[in-house]
């Protein structure tokens, strides 16, 4: 049996029709909209240097290099906590990492309160100073 002319150009005929009536044109994304995630949305901690100085360590060890001292009733905000606790001269307590006026660092926890707010973290320092 002989595919005649008449069948070719049916099927390319067919062929065209659905490639160019079917397919839909892509439409630009100008925006994607995200919905609210837990990580855009965490409050921070705050805490109170109540030692009469205390070291603001590179790393969560007390044979860290040191970054600086913070004095007693400084306010520093906390990102994060060690999971376990360690004993320092006879205090126990977590490590935490913690910003002051532009630097990070790690301090021993058994010499700061903590406190959900920044304001009521900078109303237990200006009674601690």
């Amino acid at each position: 049996m002989k595919i005649t002319a008449k069948y070719i150009c049916f099927f390319a005929f067919v062929s065209l029709f659905f490639l160019f009536f079917t397919c839909k044109r892509e439409e630009k994304i100008t925006a994607i909209e995200l919905p609210p995630t837990p990580v855009l949305s965490a409050q921070s901690s705050w805490g109170v240097v109540t030692s009469a100085h205390l070291r603001l360590r590179e790393e969560p060890t007390i044979n860290s290099k040191v970054i600086t001292t913070l004095w007693k009733g400084y306010v520093v905000e906390i990102f994060s906590k060690r999971t376990h606790t360690e004993t320092i001269e006879g205090k126990t307590g977590h490590w935490y990492q913690v910003v002051f006026q532009g630097l990070n660092g790690w301090v021993f926890g058994a010499y700061i309160d903590l406190y959900s707010s920044k304001e009521r973290a900078e109303k237990a320092a200006a009674e601690l100073k």
